[in-house]
């Protein structure tokens, strides 16, 4: 059982918390002479201390109901789906040099991006979707995949 830094960091604060009305107090309720009074000091200095440790735990519960509520703040916004880009492709261009772009029904255009041979057909319906590193991809509802780059919007 590992002990984390938080639980050592606590410890560590309360043992600072304590460590003065402990010093004081237990060389105090030493020295007095008469046992039921010594024992009454020595109740009054554990009431002190469980004070402390319910202040550090109060402080401790109210960092882990804020990291929570982050957490769940976090999980409902990675939970929202996207909106969908979904559109029609109008044209398929190829030029001299047999680069492919394909032309939405919105207007877009995009140029192929990828080595692959496999291409889409005029009238296919395609997804746009995010790729690593901001690329875009095209994607067929068979699956088929083509990275493109947006050469301009309307």
């Amino acid at each position: 059982m590992a002990i984390s830094r938080k639980e050592i960091a606590t410890g560590l604060l309360l043992c600072m918390a304590i460590q003065p009305i402990f010093a004081a107090s237990l060389l105090e309720c030493a020295a007095l002479e008469d046992v039921d009074k010594r024992l009454k000091c020595y109740d009054a200095m554990a009431n002190r201390v469980q004070t402390k440790i319910i202040e550090v735990e109060e402080v401790r519960a109210t960092t882990e109901v804020k990291q929570a509520l982050r957490q769940q703040v976090v999980e409902a916004v990675i939970a929202v789906e996207p909106e969908v880009d979904q559109f029609k492709i109008v044209d398929v261009y190829r030029n001299k040099i047999l680069r492919v772009t394909f032309i939405a029904e919105d207007g877009r255009r995009f140029a192929k991006d990828s080595g692959t041979r496999s291409q889409f057909k005029q009238g296919d319906r395609v997804r746009l979707e995010r790729g690593f590193m901001g690329s875009k991809i095209l994607v067929r509802s068979d699956g088929l995949r083509i990275k493109v780059k947006e050469i301009s919007a309307n």
